[in-house]
């Protein structure tokens, strides 16, 4: 009888335990947690060689894990790089690209268009099996279409708790009050305005509270989870919390950088203290490379990569990538394999179980098995296709880079250019800034017949064109990779455009009546409430 007691008083232990998510049960799901910052550069933290601007936790986060020194972004902008992020798919795919600006992003709040009703998300995919499912922050994938409020927000596409600013981060959000402050700044709560226009103060700080809550009442629950952290940050207009004002050697955007990497800090912790750490994958990516148009003092850095945001090169698309499940994936390992964004779609499944959807092409490769045995697991990419707007220009194979075309910098036109390798002073101003991007029209490119090739183990800047003297395969390389060019361009098939869609009057958000009839202005969010 007192072993009896003693069997029952441990079975209540547990269950306790089991309640409090201090214990992981045997075999259990994994839950995912994918932290996604915005517009950072391969070269803007510590574990990536940056020497004036700290980040103890993203650092940990790599010491504990993997980090991947070829992470290659989806797409070298925000929208179709997010679109691909949470689809596995090329984003021209389903009609999530565009050439030239404003159309490569979402422009406005009131546009119709946006993510595609037929298009899986990777929250709609773990569902299936039953996950709670949660995103803080940038979504900037369409709000509503013409006929249905909300249609492209993130309940409409997998995720059951949303707390974010649905459109993007723009210069008309800082200063005085104006009409654009207010038509293109909000944050939302699920499908609930709860502050117009955007307070910045405390915004990370919200943000991050929702990504906690959730964690911790899934946990508690006993209950598996994904959670996409999309931060605002580095995006300009840069803009930190007081505490993290002028704290960072890497002046404004170094105190950018330290908050999120605080931010990250307190969900990491969150994981910890719950228990649950090892029954977590988490990555840490970025969306794209730095936006150099935007001048020195406000952008990131490519560690010395060439180009940036909006561009091809591999400062465009080579971006932090780190991944940590302490005991199903080594510590301390930094790693060179070819992967990327598209890859995490299909990788997440996996660990879940879940099967890929066999009616449409997943670009994304499962790297589930390259996480786990990263010394003896090549890249599954034998081919890497880089998109600017509608076509291929640069390709990898293996080692080598292939470029078919290159974007034409403006800034080589002026001897103290804003930035360089890129687009200032361009005819579309771009969210607001003034600022532009190169662009992927015919004339904003030259053409390279044959292809430019580089050997990315040995020529990461893409500095010296490998020729048939210095590369004995020359033509063999250039006719094998048109042939794959052909064969990929036969997989693309025609997609209802998202991007060239006019704004519409009556989508303009308004979270106390509608335009222009009401103030349009409100701060009405309280942590833990449940909006609807």
């Amino acid at each position: 009888a007192i072993f009896s007691k003693m069997a029952i008083a441990a079975r209540v232990a547990l269950a306790l335990l089991a309640v409090l998510g201090l214990v992981q049960a045997t075999g259990a799901l994994p839950n995912f947690v994918v932290f996604v910052v915005d517009d950072m550069g391969y070269g803007d933290l510590g574990c990536y060689g940056r020497k004036n601007v700290s980040s103890p936790n993203i650092d940990r986060l790599a010491n504990e894990g993997i980090r991947f020194t070829q992470w290659i972004s989806a797409a070298p902008i925000c929208t179709p790089s997010r679109a691909g992020l949470l689809t596995g798919r090329l984003p021209h795919r389903f009609g999530m690209t565009a050439n030239n600006l404003p159309w490569r992003v979402m422009v406005t709040p009131d546009q119709p268009g946006g993510f595609p009703d037929e298009e899986h998300t990777i929250a709609e995919m773990l569902k299936q099996k039953g996950y709670a499912t949660g995103m803080s922050g940038k979504w900037h994938l369409g709000i509503s279409n013409k006929t249905t409020p909300w249609a492209h927000l993130p309940l409409a596409h997998g995720f059951d708790s949303y707390l974010g600013i649905p459109f993007t981060n723009m210069q008309y959000c800082r200063g005085p009050l104006t009409r654009e402050n207010k038509e293109f700044c909000m944050v939302m709560a699920n499908h609930t305005i709860v502050q117009q226009p955007t307070i910045y103060d405390n915004l990370t700080d919200t943000l991050t509270g929702h990504a906690i809550d959730f964690i911790t009442q899934q946990a508690r629950s006993n209950k598996q989870f994904f959670f996409y952290m999309s931060f605002v940050h580095v995006h300009s207009p840069l803009f930190t919390s007081p505490r993290f004002t002028n704290v960072s050697q890497g002046g404004r955007f170094g105190d950018n950088v330290e908050e999120m990497d605080w931010s990250v800090g307190e969900v990491i912790n969150t994981l910890d203290q719950l228990g649950i750490a090892n029954n977590t994958l988490v990555f840490f990516l970025s969306d794209n490379g730095p936006y150099a148009e935007e001048g020195w003092d406000s952008c990131g850095r490519t560690g010395g990569l060439k180009g940036s945001k909006g561009q091809t090169y591999e400062g465009g698309i080579r971006v932090p990538g780190i991944a940590r499940w302490p005991g199903t994936i080594p510590a301390q390992i930094v790693q060179d394999s070819l992967v990327g964004s598209l890859d995490v779609f299909p990788t997440i499944l996996a660990a879940a179980g879940i099967e890929a959807p066999k009616d449409r092409i997943i670009d994304g490769q499962n790297i589930l098995p390259l996480l786990k045995n990263p010394k003896t697991t090549p890249s599954p990419h034998e081919y890497m296709w880089h998109y600017c707007g509608y076509n291929v220009t640069a390709a990898r194979h293996g080692n080598l880079k292939f470029h078919f075309a290159t974007q034409i910098w403006t800034s080589d036109a002026r001897p103290t250019p804003k930035c360089i390798q890129c687009c200032p002073y361009g005819a579309t101003a771009f969210n607001g800034t003034g600022g532009t991007l190169c662009d992927c029209n015919p004339k904003d490119l030259r053409v390279h017949d044959p292809p430019l090739i580089f050997d990315m183990s040995n020529d990461p800047t893409e500095s010296v064109p490998l020729t048939p003297q210095t590369l004995p395969n020359f033509d063999q390389e250039v006719a094998n990779i048109r042939l794959k060019l052909f064969e990929h361009y036969g997989t693309m098939t025609p997609a209802v455009d998202q991007m060239h869609t006019l704004p519409v009057a009556g989508l303009q958000l308004c979270c106390n009546g509608r335009w222009p009839f009401a103030t349009c202005q409100c701060n009405i969010y309280q942590r833990g409430h449940a909006f609807p």
